[in-house]
């Protein structure tokens, strides 16, 4: 049986790639001996682990990064080779930075997974950087799109056969709250965390101009971050309060996508959201800038929702306006079944078997 090795940087996290972690691990356990590595170990995991996965902590409480990469490098190689583990999978950035360099101390396959996209960090050359030694340590490198799997290729010149692209499966449970959509809801809904990069600032300015002329709707928006001052103040300014209004954090917010007409996601960058496949499975209407990479592979513009010009607030304004007018046309979008396999659990995982066995065919 082969031994796989997951490393984390923090699975106490409430995030997008602790949540794919949690469940890669818990069903890759069916058919393999699976370790979890966390590297800076801060609590309980945020999402359940199958009891088969074993969990292995690393350094514990704040530590600096030379503390984390020093008390990482024995540590790790030694698992490796006393557990016999074969393949090694670098869960983003931060496990790609610390652990990749043991890749030379052991006979385990290498596999960094970048939950980004290349080109939406390009400028920031630290990350670049970090990505650019990653995937030329690694055996393979696995992306969330093939928008981001292309730039790989091309900017760091490696080989076609190198670089796969592996989407994140939607996950059976949330099919499982699939209601019949209720063409007479009058709530739009924004779910993620408040930060810069998801574009609250430019959702509070389409509110702006959206809301006042429709006094029967309300938007939703669910989440936390540093952005939650700012939207206050920006929603007492505009008068808002009644209609544009601010949840905070909830468990498993996809529960509650059926009270809602559609969703709108206004990020500056994604990888590949989880909010839009949530709604893709519950048959949501969405809306989203065409930023660089993510929501063009899930949306089919006008088909099951709306891709807008980046950053363009008159035509996402005019795009949503016309969904909250037409019903017909919400309901359309709602029942449009396209390319959801693509995302299934069961395509998605024979992807990454195929992988893991590829790498050990002699």
């Amino acid at each position: 049986m082969r031994k796989i090795c997951l490393v984390d940087f923090d699975m106490s996290v409430t995030g997008g790639v602790e949540q794919v972690t949690s469940e890669l691990l818990n069903e890759l356990c069916k058919n393999y001996e699976v370790y979890l590595y966390e590297i800076n170990s801060n609590g309980v995991p945020a999402y359940d682990l199958d009891p088969r996965v074993k969990y292995i902590r690393g350094v514990q409480g704040q530590v600096r990064l030379r503390g984390m990469i020093t008390g990482t490098f024995r540590r790790f190689i030694h698992l490796v080779k006393n557990r016999n583990i074969d393949t090694v999978m670098l869960m983003g950035n931060y496990p790609a930075l610390i652990v990749s360099f043991t890749r030379f101390f052991t006979k385990a396959k290498y596999i960094y997974c970048d939950h980004g996209g290349l080109m939406n960090q390009w400028h920031q050359k630290d990350i670049t950087a970090i990505r650019f030694w990653s995937a030329c340590v690694a055996h393979k490198v696995v992306v969330l799109t093939e928008k981001t799997r292309r730039d790989y290729i091309e900017k760091f010149h490696l080989k076609e056969n190198k670089v796969e692209c592996i989407y994140n499966w939607i996950a059976e449970e949330i099919g499982e709250a699939k209601k019949s959509y209720d063409c007479s809801s009058k709530k739009i809904l924004t779910v993620g965390r408040l930060g810069k990069e998801k574009g609250y600032d430019l959702l509070v300015e389409v509110a702006k101009k959206i809301l006042p002329t429709h006094q029967d709707w309300q938007w939703h928006v669910y989440g936390s971050g540093e952005m939650r001052q700012m939207l206050e103040e920006k929603i007492e300014e505009y008068r808002l309060e009644d209609q544009l209004i601010l949840k905070g954090n909830v468990d498993h917010a996809y529960r509650y996508y059926s009270d809602y007409a559609f969703l709108v996601l206004p990020s500056y960058r994604e990888g590949l959201p989880l909010v839009l496949l949530e709604a893709l499975e519950l048959g949501l209407p969405m809306v989203s800038f065409d930023i660089e990479t993510g929501p063009n592979e899930i949306i089919e513009d006008g088909k099951n929702g709306y891709l807008i010009p980046p950053y363009d607030l008159e035509q996402m304004g005019q795009r949503m306006t016309e969904l909250m007018e037409d019903a017909s046309r919400r309901k359309a979008f709602s029942t449009y079944e396209g390319n959801k396999d693509k995302f299934s659990k069961n395509t998605i995982l024979k992807q990454w078997i195929r992988l893991i066995e590829g790498l050990h065919e002699k």
